[in-house]
C-alpha cells in the first residue's frame, strides 16, 4: 500500500545485522525504501545508508544517552516531518521471508474495516500481562511494570504483545507511547510493555483499538525457528511456512540464543570480510537464506561498503 513507511533501527554493534534485513527488504518491497534510525552508529555506518537514502538521523529531542527501548518509542521524532499514512516498524534482528506490497494492503484494508489503530503481534509464547508482571517471582525487577499494569486499567488476564513488528496510523497513540516511556525506570521490555497497556488498558485511552495478529505466521521465533521450512523452490526467501501456516518475518531472536549461533567476528565474504554482530540461525534452510542475503549485499553494494570503511581485508574468520 503506498503510504506507508517503513522504519528499523540500529547501533553500530547491531549494524552488520540490519544489512541482512535490508537485503530481505529490498527483495520483497523493492519499491519501497526500510528507514534506519541511528541509536549509535559509527560514522562510516552513517554514511553508508545516508548514501542510500536510509538513514534517519537522530534527533536533537533524543538525548544520545538515553536508552534503546526509550529511543524505538520515541519514533515519531525520528521520522519527523516525513509524511505517512501508516508507519510500519521492523526489528533490525528479523529477515523479510513473505512480506509483500499486496499483503501489506490487505493488513490496511483489515484495520479500516476494525477500526485498529495499529496492528501488531501477541507474544509467540502465549502470555498475559499478568505473567510479565511475574517474571521476577516477587522481586523488583518488575515493579515498574505492575505499577503500570495497575494504573492502565487493563486486564490482567489480557495477553501480552510484541512491538517487533507493528503497522500503526495513529499518530496519537505513538506520541502517547514515547511519552510514557520517555524516563520510565528502565526494566525489562519496558518499550514493549507501554504498548501493551496502550492496547489494553482503559485508563490510557487507546484500549480495544489495536488488531491483534498470529505471532506464528507475522514473526516466529525462539522454539519456533528449527521448524520453518521452504514451501516449494522457489527464489531463496520466498514461500515459508511453520506449522502449515506462511511465514512473513522470521525473528531471530531465542531465549538464551538458542537455535542460532551468536557471535562478535568477521564473515568471510570472497576475499573481503564484514565485521561485526551475528545471528546465524542452525536452521539449515534458514542459515543459507542469511548467508545468501550477506554475499548479495556485498556483491550489489560492496563498492560503498570499501568506500566507507565497513569491509576489510581477508581475515582468519568462519563462514556462516
Amino acid at each position: 500500500m503506498s503510504g506507508i513507511l517503513y522504519v528499523t533501527g540500529a547501533d553500530r554493534r547491531y549494524f552488520a545485522t540490519t544489512l541482512l534485513l535490508l537485503e530481505s527488504f529490498a527483495r520483497r518491497l523493492p519499491e519501497d525504501a526500510l528507514m534506519v534510525c541511528d541509536y549509535g552508529l559509527t560514522p562510516g555506518q552513517r554514511a553508508y545508508l545516508a548514501e542510500r537514502g536510509q538513514l534517519l538521523d537522530r534527533p536533537g529531542s533524543v538525548p544520545e544517552t538515553l536508552h534503546p527501548y526509550a529511543k524505538k518509542a520515541a519514533i515519531l521524532d525520528y521520522v519527523g516531518d516525513r509524511p505517512w499514512r501508516g508507519l510500519c516498524w521492523i526489528d533490525a534482528d528479523m529477515l523479510v521471508a513473505g512480506l509483500d506490497a499486496d499483503l501489506m494492503t490487505r493488513l490496511w484494508g483489515r484495520m479500516e474495516a476494525a477500526g485498529a489503530e495499529i496492528a501488531l503481534t501477541t507474544d509467540i509464547n502465549g502470555i498475559s500481562l499478568q505473567d510479565v508482571a511475574a517474571l521476577d517471582e516477587g522481586g523488583t525487577a518488575m515493579a515498574p511494570f505492575r505499577a503500570l499494569l495497575a494504573d492502565s486499567g487493563a486486564d490482567r488476564t489480557a495477553p501480552y504483545l510484541s512491538v517487533g513488528f507493528w503497522l500503526c496510523r495513529s499518530r496519537a497513540l505513538l506520541a502517547e507511547w514515547d511519552r510514557r516511556s520517555r524516563g520510565l525506570v528502565p526494566h525489562p521490555l519496558f518499550e514493549q510493555n507501554v504498548m501493551a497497556l496502550l492496547a489494553h488498558g482503559g485508563h490510557w485511552g487507546h484500549a480495544g483499538r489495536a488488531l491483534l495478529l498470529d505471532p506464528v505466521e507475522w514473526q516466529p521465533q525462539n522454539h519456533l525457528l528449527p521448524l520453518i521450512r521452504p514451501q516449494d523452490t522457489g527464489a531463496a526467501g520466498d514461500g515459508y511456512v511453520v506449522r502449515g501456516r506462511p511465514v512473513r518475518l522470521i525473528h531471530c531472536t531465542a531465549s538464551r540464543h538458542c537455535f542460532m549461533d551468536v557471535y562478535d567476528g568477521h564473515v568471510q565474504l570472497g576475499r573481503q570480510a564484514l565485521a561485526g554482530y551475528f545471528r546465524i540461525l542452525r536452521n539449515p534452510a534458514l542459515r543459507a537464506f542469511q548467508t545468501g542475503l550477506l554475499h548479495d549485499h556485498v556483491a550489489r553494494h560492496g563498492d560503498a561498503l570499501v568506500r566507507h570503511g565497513l569491509l576489510q581485508g581477508p581475515v582468519a574468520a568462519g563462514n556462516p
